[in-house]
């Protein structure tokens, strides 16, 4: 595919036919994979089962481009399917429907008499978004029957639909705030967006990119390290290379002993992702993870390891308020230009869509929490933070480009109680709450970075941004009947794990247990909003100041726990090769680095394909 000349929307009816029919695929493969046979399939800023099948297409298209030239699609065309299965398999990955659809039966399932769930918080639970009769949830819960019976069907119907319609509605809200700053990061403050070089590289250069030596060098090696790998988890005789390690098991003394467990590993994919991104941010997301540990002997050998005030994940939350506060604090006057074309009817045609649509959305999630029963002003204030992280990661995500961003016991209503305490909001707004935390639950796989990225590479290649809109538009409603399709199905067959208890059991300790604030935690919520801004400051004051604030927020991910010794590599090796041999270096090693990200999500794909098909569990590209 060459690069397009003029402006092409890449919205065709083939491109639009074939994007459906690779979300349907796709969320299956999601879905039966991370549910049985692989774990970790969607915890990346890109994830594997999309460059496998976009890899796949590319080779297809390529062999069409030589022998039926009316067959091979565009280079927009690629783009508008890429980003239609990104979306669509973010809503089907692992911290978005496959926490939700556990949660409207969860309650009723797991309540018992000693616990008391059903006369603590039942009774505040909406019946149109949860399914609360035992004998349907049975199949769910115990596997080994069928979804597709009357009474079954009827029970999931109607919590299906509201939930659809809640999720749908709130991807729009999403689109529409991408489109309102996607100017602002993408053409005034250019912000480098490194997670999509490599697709780019694919869809817009990809006869230079394979006809590159280095690429398939990095390529191979990484291909034949996760298929021995895989070999060698079915048929454990045969030898594989040891690149796992765990050497806090070495620190037996105190207070070394305090940093616990301590992975050594090295992953391709991470070296190479790595590679892509600032050389100082990837400085930062090591040295902030040994940082946290870190953190852990200190406080040990002060003595105040079983101190209530020592929680990192909180401070991690505080972090993260202070990357959104910075965020949105930076688009103030971008936006007041926005809506001041709004009214004045002048400047980018898509803005009054995008503001009159964001107005529209927001308001009816409100409604929509209101009818379930949280009050307005609290739906309000839940929504607002949860848009905020939103936000906060499609901007680290565009900036910097982190391998994976997570942020897990952090949802907006244990923000709120923190901060003012459980008897302010009352058992209906907690319990509804709780029934909502699905959405942020980790953080992972969130859609909203998927679809600024998808602005960005069409701004890259001069494609119709309306256009590509209205496909983000479907991919989001098709991808979302897909994943809770999918997800219902499965289950009743095979009887997967069972995620989001954890949220009810603390909806208990609310209801039982009231509490005004959360001292400790709050304390270590504000240490880390401030050191945040702190490290934004320097950051944005002194040139040599080496450390982005990102990389302390995310730095302490359990993702990054087994990545940090891989960007360790890719940091070093950078560095060597700009030293060295200067950007030119950097820039003819880059193919390498590619090739190590495409080999092994391409064989760590086609283990969790394998295990689909057989039904077997296989390894786990990770961890």
């Amino acid at each position: 595919m060459s690069k397009l000349e003029g402006r092409n929307s890449g919205f065709t009816a083939r491109a639009i036919i074939l994007g459906v029919l690779l979300i349907g695929l796709n969320c299956f493969w999601i879905v039966a994979s991370e549910n049985r046979v692989i774990w970790e399939l969607t915890d990346f800023s890109i994830f594997p089962t999309t460059l496998t099948t976009l890899f796949i297409l590319i080779l297809l298209n390529l062999l069409a481009a030589r022998f039926f030239r009316n067959l091979s699609l565009s280079s927009a065309e690629l783009v508008t399917i890429y980003v239609m299965i990104s979306i669509a398999t973010g809503m089907a990955g692992h911290d978005m429907i496959r926490q939700l659809i556990p949660m409207m039966g969860n309650p009723f399932w797991y309540a018992t008499p000693e616990n008391e769930w059903a006369e603590l918080f039942h009774r505040y639970l909406p019946s149109w978004l949860t399914v609360s009769d035992k004998t349907v949830l049975r199949g769910y819960y115990e596997g080994g029957g069928t979804f597709f019976e009357d009474k079954i069907v009827k029970a999931w119907l109607i919590p299906s639909l509201a939930w659809s319609a809640f999720i749908i509605v709130a991807l729009f809200l999403m689109l529409c705030i991408n489109i309102i700053i996607r100017k602002q990061w993408t053409e005034y403050e250019k912000l480098s967006y490194p997670i999509i070089r490599l697709p780019h590289e694919m869809m817009a250069n990809s006869r230079e990119l394979f006809s590159n030596r280095l690429m398939w060098v990095g390529f191979g090696i990484a291909f034949f390290l996760e298929l021995i790998a895989g070999i060698h988890y079915l048929y454990p005789a045969v030898p594989s290379p040891k690149l796992k390690y765990e050497v806090g098991r070495y620190f037996t003394e105190k207070p070394w002993n305090a940093i616990g467990w301590l992975p050594v590993n090295v992953y391709p994919f991470a070296v190479g992702l790595g590679y892509l991104i600032p050389l100082d941010l990837s400085l930062s997301l090591w040295f902030f993870y040994l940082f946290w540990k870190f953190q852990l002997v200190f406080t040990a050998a002060l003595g105040m390891r079983s101190s209530a005030g020592w929680l990192l994940g909180e401070q991690r939350g505080g972090a993260w308020l202070g990357l959104g506060f910075l965020a949105v604090w930076s688009l103030r006057k971008h936006v007041w230009r926005v809506v001041k074309s709004v009214l004045t009817g002048s400047g980018d045609s898509m803005y009054k869509v995008a503001v009159f649509g964001a107005l529209f959305s927001f308001t009816f999630l409100v409604v929509f929490l209101g009818q379930a029963g949280m009050d307005y002003w609290y739906a309000t204030l839940y929504l607002v933070i949860f848009f905020l992280f939103s936000i906060t990661i499609t901007r680290m995500r565009a900036e910097l480009g982190p391998p994976t961003h997570e942020l897990h016991n952090m949802h907006p209503d244990r923000i709120m109680v923190v901060i003012a305490g459980t008897r302010r909001f009352g058992p209906q707004n907690l319990a509804v709450s709780s029934l909502l935390d699905w959405i942020a639950y980790g953080y992972r796989c969130h859609p909203m970075p998927h679809q600024l990225e998808g602005f960005k590479l069409a701004s890259m290649l001069k494609m119709r941004e309306g256009k590509l809109a209205v496909s983000m538009v479907i991919a989001g409603v098709i991808g979302t009947f897909a994943a809770i399709f999918f997800h219902l199905v499965l289950y009743y067959r095979y009887r997967y794990v069972i995620w989001g208890v954890g949220e009810f059991r603390r909806l208990q300790s609310w209801l039982t247990y009231p509490i005004r604030y959360d001292a400790p935690v709050l304390r270590q919520m504000g240490f880390g909003f401030g050191f945040t801004v702190f490290l934004m400051i320097m950051r944005r004051r002194f040139i040599w100041w080496p450390f982005y604030p990102v990389g302390y927020a995310v730095g302490g991910g359990w993702a990054i726990s087994w990545m940090w010794f891989s960007i360790f590599l890719s940091w070093l090796a950078k560095r060597l090769l700009i030293g060295f041999g200067g950007l030119g270096t950097y820039r003819k090693a880059m193919p390498f680095f590619l090739g190590l990200i495409l080999g092994q999500f391409f064989m760590g794909s086609m283990w969790s394909l394998i295990g689909v098909i057989l039904t077997k569990n296989m390894y786990t590209l990770f961890p």
